[in-house]
């Protein structure tokens, strides 16, 4: 009775709910303690499950803010990057406003114990298998919509905590990053339940046995049996591609500063010279916007690749680029493979751009918040890159890895490996490298095909069809690697994701639509 009634003052619900926001922040890339994933949610859980729907709506939406605030706190790094006092504030501003919109994704999984709670007791195991079933598919259903929602903001659903266990993620080749989600809210779930019948002193009556317990743990169980095997017996893929990876370190203040330019040119070709005298490459990769200006427009820069490609091996370029008609110019955020003679072979216009970053919404409005001075378009599709008789690719840039319909969408049109151009200098040195790297990591195993990352600063590697990373340079540093990728072999099925992609959380949403409709017809019917 004791212990139930510090469980019910007033401001132990607060303290969960900031709790449970810290705990969930630190299982993520920056603080690394992924393991605290799958008791997060508890304190949250238990500070609902007695509340009012606007309380628990408040307090939902309170550990939301500080698991983004913290998770999110590399986005201080971008007010050094501007200039201007009144862009700093704006800057700032921003990082809360967003963290605050994120904040209310977690209002429908607080609401939902609440009302499972209150409707259906838990009192049985049955029905608290409902209410495991019911936070889990609300929580995957809150991240699905994050995803695409006002174009989207899918950085760090709760899955992703787990990148760094390959075991563990298999199963994403079935339901993505979110089936990994789901497996987490279900054990928090099922702990929650389990200390419940406890601090209600259900179990000092008479023995019960743990079922909501025991099932929880399952999903985690068969997870890592399934990937376990999966990565034991992964096939050999032949014929690898030799790509080198170079990573110029060139800061944000100098990329854009025309004196510069000349220091820019160098690093690139001294890196790539040496680089290319190292052995047989079948392509030389650079980042996201690697260049100071337009490549086909820019007499320097045109004449460094011609340079670098006449030692005989294709190169990647990320550039800016300009097209020119009757109505004006428009810029892309491009990545451009030019051939052993100079000419450009293909070319890829980032699809989805970065708003304040690469276009301004509202521009007569947001125009003064922001030191974005030209709006980029965005390209409209996924670009097949050849390769001289090797496998195909095709490029994301920057933030596009962490989209996972646009890995989807290059599989299906054909790509056997992936490319991801980025450029972090606006956030490094901080968290926000290792958590892009977290995301890219699903987008291979989600379609099981590999994936290499040349970053301009941030974390340059190579990723398998499988999760595995072999990352060899240092974030931060000028520097160089070379790497061998094995494509997806020709005729290898399609992974059930890369089929369906997202039936997984369309399943949530549907079951979460079908709880809120359920628990509101209880309400409205208590016979």
């Amino acid at each position: 009775m004791k212990i139930n009634s510090v469980f019910n003052s007033r401001a132990l619900p607060i303290i969960g709910s900031v709790f449970s926001g810290v705990l969930l922040a630190m299982s993520f890339p920056g603080f690394d303690h992924s393991r605290l994933a799958y008791i997060g949610l508890i304190p949250l859980l238990f500070a609902v499950r007695k509340a009012s729907a606007k309380r628990a709506a408040l307090l939902g939406l309170l550990a939301g803010f500080v698991f983004f605030m913290v998770s999110l706190s590399w986005l201080h790094n971008l007010t050094d990057k501007v200039e201007g006092t009144g862009l700093k504030a704006s800057a700032l501003l921003g990082y809360a406003v967003l963290a605050l919109y994120c904040a209310l994704y977690f209002i429908p999984p607080a609401l939902t114990v609440a009302a499972c709670v209150k409707r259906w007791g838990m009192d049985s195991w049955w029905r608290n298998l409902r209410l495991m079933f019911a936070v889990s598919m609300v929580w995957v259903a809150a991240e699905y919509v994050r995803s695409f929602l006002f174009t989207g903001f899918p950085w760090n659903p709760l899955g992703v905590s787990q990148y760094g266990s390959p075991a563990l993620i298999q199963i994403a080749q079935w339901g993505g990053v979110y089936i990994v989600s789901a497996s987490i809210v279900w054990v928090n779930t099922a702990l929650f339940i389990t200390l419940n019948q406890y601090v209600q002193g259900l179990r000092s009556r008479k023995y019960r046995p743990h079922v909501e317990l025991m099932l929880g743990l399952l999903p985690i169980a068969l997870s890592a049996s399934y990937g376990l095997n999966a990565l034991f017996t992964q096939p050999v893929f032949p014929h690898p591609i030799h790509i080198a990876l170079v990573q110029p370190n060139i800061s944000q203040s100098d990329k854009w500063d025309r004196e510069k330019e000349r220091e820019i040119y160098t690093r690139l070709e001294e890196l790539t010279d040496t680089v290319t005298r190292l052995g047989d490459l079948d392509l030389v990769i650079w980042p996201e916007t690697a260049l100071p200006d337009f490549v086909r427009a820019s007499r320097p820069s045109h004449a460094l690749v011609a340079r670098m490609v006449e030692r005989g091996t294709p190169l990647l370029v990320g550039t800016m680029d300009v097209e020119f008609s009757e109505s004006g110019r428009t810029y892309f955020n491009s990545s451009i493979l030019f051939g052993t003679n100079g000419n450009m072979m293909a070319k890829y216009d980032k699809q989805h751009l970065v708003p304040f970053g690469e276009y301004v919404p509202f521009p007569k409005l947001m125009g003064k918040f922001t030191p974005v001075d030209v709006d980029f378009q965005g390209g409209t599709e996924s670009t097949l890159l050849p390769l001289g008789g090797k496998a195909p690719f095709s490029v994301l840039i920057c933030f596009e890895d962490i989209v996972a319909p646009l890995s989807v969408k290059a599989v299906r049109n054909g790509a056997r490996w992936l490319v991801n151009q980025t450029n972090d200098g606006w956030f490094d040195p901080s968290a926000q490298s290792e958590q892009h790297l977290a995301h890219a990591v699903f987008r291979c195993v989600e379609n099981r095909i590999p994936m290499a990352r040349c970053c301009n600063t941030g974390i340059t590697c190579a990723i398998d069809a499988y999760g595995n990373i072999d990352r060899t340079l240092t974030p931060c540093t000028s520097a160089f690697t070379t790497a061998d990728i094995h494509p997806r072999p020709v005729g290898l099925k399609q992974t059930f994701y890369t089929q369906h992609p997202d039936a997984f959380a369309k399943f949530a949403l549907l079951a979460a639509a079908t709880v809120a409709f359920a628990l509101r017809f209880k309400r409205k019917n208590p016979a």
